[in-house]
């Protein structure tokens, strides 16, 4: 289980670095970040401001506390309750038929979509997955082939969700003119 612990810190901190670093990389940026959540949300201003602001510092939180290994396991359930509320945003969004980008990761112009909501259901299911192991210790430990194996594949799996909207662009049909 220590293995799936590592795994699952390594994409937790990737995942939520990544995108905190694409919301506060510039004052453009957090600007178009609230303006999403406002869009998204179907709320003012004023609000869209502090909910941008309680997502930054909700991702801030998870990459220090995933970070550390003690720490790590309230990390991981703070991880999955902010997936959660993603989510709640992203299928309200999809529900009143709101085609705005979600900035999920920085800039993007994409709509959001079906494929935003299953990729955070299945974060959440790493989170809980994760948040699981810890509780069921590391008989033994864990050793070095192991930590590189699951840093590589949590690597892979943060590439694979952080480009998601270019991966799923890849599988849009083609409109084919006659």
């Amino acid at each position: 289980m220590g293995y799936v612990v590592v795994w699952g810190q390594l994409l937790v901190l990737g995942i939520f670095l990544v995108s905190l670093i694409g919301k506060v990389r510039s004052r453009q940026a957090f600007r178009e970040f609230v303006t999403a959540t406002g869009t998204l949300l179907a709320v003012g201003p004023g609000r869209a401001r502090w909910l941008g602001l309680l997502a930054v510092a909700a991702e801030a939180a998870i990459v220090v506390l995933v970070a550390v290994p003690v720490t790590a396991s309230v990390g991981f359930a703070l991880a999955a309750v902010t997936l959660g509320g993603f989510g709640y945003a992203l299928v309200r969004a999809l529900r009143r038929e709101k085609a705005a980008p979600c900035h999920c990761f920085g800039a993007s112009e994409t709509p959001v979509g079906r494929h935003h909501v299953i990729r955070n259901l299945v974060l959440i299911v790493a989170a809980l997955a994760a948040l699981g192991a810890t509780f069921a210790g590391t008989p033994g430990g864990v050793e070095v082939p192991g930590v590189l194996i699951a840093a590589a594949a949590a690597s892979v799996c943060v590439l694979v969700v952080v480009r998601l909207d270019d991966i799923a662009e890849l599988f849009r049909p083609v409109a084919v003119r006659r």
